[in-house]
């Protein structure tokens, strides 16, 4: 036969508990790299980042307000040049999460203030509790609205499926029981 009808024979068992242990040990690795780092800074140097108010303040307004305005504007700016709603929803997403694990890690690697970094991851998921949801809600009503998706515009998909797809949004489309 040819190439292009040659098929290999895969076990889909053998692949299946592959993928399971990479996400095991990838998992792993990583909660161990930041342990470790973590570990090497003293609670004396943590206590005093606590208190550091100007750059706590910096972080958690950048973390939660700016990274996620800029997400929301480059969803605007990118909705009617071929960003779908799912590619939008991920954006948002990534903008309003705060990021933390790999900070640890470049600041370990370039000797910046390790303290002040494991500080901000602390507060920053504390915070994120809160203001992750917050933000989503916020910025996926602005950009799609609960009560109808902005994608489609006059004219476009008549009939009966495409209103009631409309009137759904974005927010019908997700699956709530899983």
């Amino acid at each position: 036969p040819s190439l292009s009808t040659r098929h290999l024979p895969s076990s889909s068992s053998s692949s299946s508990w592959f993928d399971v242990l990479a996400q095991i040990l990838s998992s792993a690795l990583l909660f161990l790299l930041i342990f470790g780092m973590s570990a090497t800074v003293e609670v004396s140097h943590l206590r005093e980042q606590v208190h550091n108010k100007f750059a706590i303040l910096a972080g958690v307004s950048t973390q939660f307000i700016v990274m996620p305005l800029l997400g929301y504007l480059s969803v605007l700016l990118l909705k009617h040049r071929g960003l779908t709603e799912p590619m939008a929803l991920s954006l948002l997403i990534v903008t309003a999460s705060p990021g933390g694990s790999y900070s640890n890690w470049w600041c370990s690697m370039f000797n910046a203030d390790l303290a002040l970094s494991v500080t901000m991851t602390a507060i920053s998921t504390l915070v994120s509790s809160i203001m992750l949801p917050a933000n989503l809600l916020l910025y996926v009503n602005a950009a799609f609205g609960f009560g109808g998706s902005s994608s489609g515009g006059e004219g476009e998909g008549e009939g009966k499926e495409a209103d009631d797809d409309r009137q759904g949004g974005i927010l019908k489309n997700i699956d709530w029981g899983s």
